[in-house]
């Protein structure tokens, strides 16, 4: 197979040699650069979307797909109509009622405001995944019908009540009822009967979770419920089916998915990954002017090489194409290296992790904060191909004015006073 000219001469040129040697340290600098800036970009996207992808695992975890309730009203009355029609929708996996509401808790002298949760614990299951993240107890321990009626805390709610497995706690609704007394706040006993933990503290820190019936006792209900969640079998396509039963479904429900009901912390974490991607873009771009300043070098050197080339006929394509090619060869290389380095150190950042915690001392990620023990990464070929993709396209774009100024030169000029 007949290697093409301007493909030979090229990668001669990145051949070391003692006269060209600081030309050819350059060179190796330019590849190293565009590398470092691939291997960067992929190990600091790969951990944002890690963290992303962690994030919407925990908070789907207890948070269903999709919510239908009733505008305007406290109350849906008709759930179980609700349940008919959502169950026909080939999507919906399962489906639930519950009951939602504000309240606060105490205990020991300790008060913490809270969101109560109603929950029927056999349907539950089959909608979130609650039930993996129980350190205490279980979502059985609700069904139940013992006095005083069980309550399920997150674990940092737990811990600021002071309360542990077994005992009580008292749930006050700011929503007072009438008694010969006057508007006095509704309120019961509840005995703790589990704990969980998220990983995601505004769970953890306020949610308590009861029984359906109890639920609707405490806040006065009678047989309604707040509304009805669902879990879909894709998680990406829950807002096209809620879009599709809020058609169906007729006023007043509104159904909502959980990509709307979270749409600012996910549209903060993308815009902060995009920004981050940027930023370290321009550290490719910088090694790429690297690579402008080592071809213009080599064009300088070989100025009086290019001159005889041109007098034996060589025309300005050709002699673009030869630096063309070489740039073309050092943003290749630099992409798949980076890409190589990125992935291996990717791969094993727990490592790195664990090295720069005993000999430097670090607390990368404090337990209590984050509730996770290593930082997540999760790079996908999709990310890793357009990042190397984009690597090479800039380094190709800074070899177009090097190879243009090369195929400018006059060979008249260079070899009369070359």
């Amino acid at each position: 197979m007949r290697i093409p000219v301007e493909l030979y001469i090229g990668m001669r040129h990145l051949r070391s040699r003692k006269k060209t040697a600081f030309i050819s340290l350059t060179t190796w600098i330019s590849v190293l650069g565009v590398a470092l800036g691939v291997a960067t970009l992929i190990v600091v996207v790969g951990v944002m979307t890690g963290f992303e992808r962690e994030l919407r695992t925990k908070i789907l975890g207890t948070q269903s797909h999709v919510v239908i309730v009733e505008a305007g009203s406290a109350s849906l009355n008709k759930w179980g109509d609700v349940l008919d029609r959502v169950k026909k929708e080939t999507q919906v996996v399962a489906a639930a009622p519950f009951v939602y509401g504000q309240a606060m808790l105490s205990s020991r002298g300790s008060v913490m405001g809270a969101v109560v949760r109603g929950i029927d614990p056999a349907r539950e299951e089959k909608v979130t995944d609650l039930r993996n993240y129980m350190r205490a107890g279980s979502l059985n321990s609700l069904a139940g019908g013992g006095a005083p009626p069980g309550v399920i805390l997150g674990a940092e709610l737990a811990s600021s009540l002071g309360v542990e497995l077994g005992e009580n706690v008292t749930i006050i609704s700011p929503v007072g009822e009438v008694t010969p007394m006057g508007m006095l706040p509704r309120s019961k006993n509840f005995q703790v009967s589990g704990v969980f933990r998220s990983g995601f503290y505004q769970y953890d820190s306020g949610l308590a979770i009861i029984s359906l019936k109890q639920g609707q006792k405490f806040f006065g209900l009678g047989k309604g419920v707040t509304g009805v969640h669902l879990r879909v079998s894709n998680i990406f396509a829950a807002e096209r089916v809620a879009r599709r039963l809020q058609e169906s479904l007729p006023y007043p429900y509104w159904v909502r998915s959980w990509q709307t009901m979270n749409r600012n912390l996910f549209s903060a974490l993308k815009t902060e990954k995009t920004t981050m991607t940027i930023l370290l873009l321009l550290v490719i771009v910088v090694a790429a002017f690297n690579i402008i300043g080592s071809l213009i070098m080599v064009v300088m050197e070989k100025s009086r090489e290019i001159a005889i080339l041109k007098s034996m006929g060589a025309t300005r394509g050709v002699i673009l194409r030869i630096f063309f090619f070489q740039g073309a060869t050092m943003g290749f290389a630099g992409a798949v290296l980076g890409t190589l380095g990125g992935l291996v150190l990717g791969w094993n950042l727990g490592v790195v992790e664990d090295f720069l915690e005993v000999y430097f001392g670090l607390d990368i990620l404090p337990a209590s904060v984050y509730h996770i023990s290593r930082l997540p990464v999760y790079m996908t070929a999709q990310d890793i191909s357009i990042m190397a993709m984009g690597a090479f396209i800039i380094s190709l774009l800074a070899t177009l004015y090097p190879a243009w100024r090369a195929s400018r030169v006059d060979p008249v000029e260079i070899l009369r006073y070359g």
